[in-house]
């Protein structure tokens, strides 16, 4: 039975995508395009198990660990949602088998990404569900999104070639291919600083760490709003899934890149946050929201790599905010498509105000939901670790503050209204949905009553309430201030960094040198040319014609002519000698 649905759900999606490609029974792929994410969705629930195929690629391995569960629940989980969730969303769209193809070749590499044991198996799949996702980002072709597409083929190429070369270098030595054996030959690699920064840089593009984010904020607002949320829910933990496989976690201390990561990890958790406030578009609020959720991420993952001894406390918290952030960020962005959506009852409308406001507080870590979990298991894991890496203890909550600002700006912006929406909000819609949103609450029952996490992380005691809510209401007085005051000053409301930030500025440089190089072309080139002819023909041909003349009136004298030739006799005659 394992084995059935674990190449059930390789197969069936590529099936499906030629199906669809090829205009046959497009119907039943229709209808049968969501629910290709089931068999991984079962296979979670099974035991764990590997299998070895030594006929594919370069001998491939596949399986189910306990990490790769967890990565292969919250994917196929929204895949299944998203896919239900585009039926009705797309229903009415001319080009939703176009779309679909793309879904499905992206859906089969990122499932396929969860169970890849080995080097080669992996960056396949990583490699498909990276190019396919170039379809769902560019599927309007509107300028915008061709433009956020060719920003993220740049930086997708950029990011195979940095983690190809990184994978060559690491399993070189070795004599497996397997990321158990690659790991261990890592912590005893002379080349492991190099090593380290390809892998960091190459998965970092995928999880959006700054400064290497520039295609998150552009693709999500030009993705269709189902796109979005794999793209962000399930697409860029990929990347983090990549880092868990490759590196030697718990086993060797990295201070340095400790470091790095730190750093990396404070810059993009507080400055996206600050930059996703002052966008309008609330895909784009979200986008940068993910990246900033991600820093957070950079943040533990430093610390463990400086106190390595931490590992063992931090691999379970870092799962579980995977889990979370999976979640209710899917469900914010499908919720985009459900508030913009008009409602037929006042109960209906209540219910998408209820979703969002629980989803997005989730986000914030509001008591009793999996944001609270995941935070809580931050905060004690980080309290493992040793030396200054533990004051990402003491950012925690200031990241609360700015990710509370930030879902406060995507609400204000997407806050749906009754009479106002575009199309009908069907069951189809609002029923995955509903299952998303509702999960950040059901999730911190399960986790509590159940027992499956540290008791500690799920405590409602005072003081661990406080601390939680907090941030929060620091966050809700700067908001009521913003909202209360009649009118902000000119300066700070006029305040709005560009979709993109980096990438505009370098596009703003390439113009600017693609202008002055045309200046240079068509007017200084030619005179800087002008003049070097003129100087060649004035001056030094002139000269050089004199000095000719000069050495062959002295080659005719005889005399002169013989003494050459005698020296250059002695020349080859101590040469010979010193051979």
């Amino acid at each position: 039975m394992k084995d059935l649905l674990l190449w059930s759900m390789l197969a069936v999606p590529l099936v499906l995508a030629v199906l669809q490609n090829a205009g046959y029974g497009r119907r039943i792929v229709d209808w049968l395009t969501p629910w290709a994410a089931l068999p991984g969705l079962l296979l979670v629930f099974g035991e764990t198990f590997t299998r070895d195929v030594p006929w594919l690629l370069l001998g491939t391995r596949l399986g189910v660990d306990p990490v790769g569960r967890v990565f292969l629940g919250l994917t196929a989980g929204l895949w299944l949602a998203a896919g239900l969730f585009a039926r009705g969303y797309m229903a009415h769209d001319p080009k939703r088998g176009r779309f679909q193809v793309f879904f499905l070749l992206t859906m089969a590499g990122n499932l396929g990404a969860t169970v890849a044991q080995d080097v080669v198996s992996f960056l396949t799949c990583f490699t498909l569900m990276s190019l396919a996702a170039y379809g769902l980002i560019v599927h309007d072709r509107q300028p915008a999104s061709l433009r956020a597409g060719r920003v993220y083929m740049v930086m997708t190429i950029a990011g195979e070639m940095l983690l190809f070369v990184g994978l060559v270098l690491l399993a070189q030595p070795a004599r497996s291919l397997d990321f158990d054996e690659l790991a261990v030959r890592l912590a005893e690699s002379p080349r492991q600083s190099v090593i380290v920064g390809l892998l960091l840089a190459g998965f970092g593009i995928k999880l959006g760490l700054m400064p290497l984010h520039i295609w998150l904020p552009l693709a999500h607002p030009a993705a269709p709003t189902p796109a979005s949320a794999v793209l962000s829910g399930a697409i860029i933990k990929t990347g983090l899934l990549g880092l868990l496989r490759t590196l030697p976690w718990g086993t060797v201390a990295l201070p340095g890149w400790g470091t790095v990561c730190l750093l990396a990890g404070i810059t993009t958790s507080l400055l996206a946050a600050l930059i996703g406030i002052t966008q309008r578009n609330p895909k784009t609020v979200l986008a940068y929201s993910s990246i900033s959720q991600m820093g957070l991420v950079a943040l533990i993952l430093g610390a463990a790599l400086a106190t390595p001894t931490a590992w063992p406390t931090i691999a379970p918290a870092l799962l579980l905010w995977a889990v979370h952030h999976a979640m209710a960020k899917a469900s914010l962005f499908l919720g985009v498509g459900v508030a913009s959506a008009k409602t037929t009852s006042a109960w209906t409308h209540y219910a998408v105000v209820a979703g969002l406001l629980l989803a997005a507080l989730a986000l914030a870590g509001l008591p009793m939901t999996t944001g609270f979990v995941a935070k809580a298991a931050l905060k004690h894991s980080a309290a493992a670790v040793e030396g200054w890496a533990a004051g990402v203890v003491w950012l925690l909550p200031l990241t609360s503050v700015t990710t509370t600002l930030l879902v406060s700006r995507f609400l204000w912006l997407v806050w749906p209204s009754r009479r106002q929406g575009h199309g009908a909000l069907t069951a189809g819609m609002m029923i995955p949905w509903s299952m998303l949103s509702a999960g950040v609450f059901a999730g911190f029952v399960v986790l509590r009553w159940q027992g499956l996490t540290n008791a500690a992380w799920v405590s409602l005691d005072p003081a661990t309430l406080w601390s939680a809510v907090w941030p929060m209401l620091i966050a809700g007085g700067i908001v009521l201030l913003v909202v209360v005051r009649p009118k902000l000053p000119p300066a700070v409301a006029g305040i709005r960094v560009p979709e993109g930030d980096i990438v505009v500025g370098v596009a703003a440089a390439a113009r600017w040198g693609h202008r002055e190089w045309n200046q240079i072309a068509a007017v200084h080139l030619p005179q800087w040319f002008g003049s070097l002819q003129r100087m060649l023909s004035e001056t030094l041909a002139p000269a050089m014609m004199r000095r000719l003349d000069r050495l062959a009136r002295v080659l005719e004298n005889d005399i002169s002519a013989g003494l050459l030739i005698a020296l250059l006799a002695v020349a080859l005659f101590v040469v010979s000698l010193g051979r």
